[in-house]
């Protein structure tokens, strides 16, 4: 027989690199300090002294402006000035709805409402017909 083949090692798995994140946010910090830093001394190194132009001299700046107001009420303050509001457009009337049909007035009896010139009503065409008995059950009343 032959020998078995040689073994070749098995890489292991690859696992990502783990970078805590409290050290990204320590390296980023100390590089904006070095940055700074190298920014600061580029423009004079500390060897020469500073160089001063003589026609620039410096500008007093007043620290307070004072204003007087005589009349208040004709006074307008932009700071102070309520903002108008734009009116708002009145809402066009919806598509109103059907007033409700008008019902016979109520009888205590079927009788009464024929007597007064009521009647008949019809199960599911007719409001009135709920108020009175449908003695035979053919979906009329007072007929």
């Amino acid at each position: 027989m032959y020998p078995p083949p040689p073994r070749t090692p098995v890489p292991p798995p690859h696992q990502p690199h783990h970078i805590p994140t409290g050290g990204v946010i320590v390296l980023v910090a100390l590089s904006l300090v070095v940055g700074i830093g190298i920014g600061a001394g580029a423009k004079g190194s500390g060897d020469h002294p500073p160089t001063t132009s003589a026609a620039a001299a410096p500008v007093p700046i007043p620290s307070a402006v004072t204003v007087t107001i005589t009349e208040y009420q004709d006074a307008v303050l932009p700071s102070k000035a309520p903002a108008k509001a734009k009116p708002r457009p009145k809402p066009h009337p919806t598509k109103q709805e059907p007033a409700a049909p008008k019902t016979d007035p109520r009888f205590g009896t079927c009788a009464e409402a024929k007597a007064h010139g009521y009647g008949p009503y019809v199960e599911g065409m007719d409001p009135e017909y709920a108020w009175y008995i449908d003695r035979d059950g053919d979906g009329t009343v007072c007929e």
